[in-house]
């Protein structure tokens, strides 16, 4: 039986915060297709929509994340918690790589 989409919320947003990442759940009343989750670290942002398993974003939610995507920002979706923790892992890991090339530029 697949978790409850409130119970994957509960571990994502908890595994966020054991890396040191931001995970607020934004409600913009004028945008019903924004993202789910907006993650933020080291001035960075992440946009994900989340969706139970075997669901998929509506067409308006898929050209929100384009629009995001073209814009510079890193966003996607998921209906799995194994892939939003990996994608978050490998977003930090690639912002704290940045992050440390910039510092030693810097030096």
């Amino acid at each position: 039986m697949p978790l409850l989409e409130r119970k994957v919320e509960e571990k994502f947003l908890a595994y966020c915060l054991s890396i040191g990442v931001q995970c607020k759940k934004l409600r913009l009343a004028s945008e019903a297709s924004w993202p789910d989750r907006t993650l933020m670290y080291r001035g960075r942002v992440m946009f994900l929509e989340l969706k139970r398993k075997g669901e998929k974003p509506t067409p308006l939610q898929l050209y929100t994340i384009y629009k995001l995507e073209r814009d510079g920002f890193t966003a996607g979706w998921s209906d799995t918690l194994e892939y939003m923790i990996s994608a978050v892992t490998q977003w930090r890991d690639s912002v704290d790589k940045e992050h440390n090339d910039l510092a030693r530029l810097r030096s």
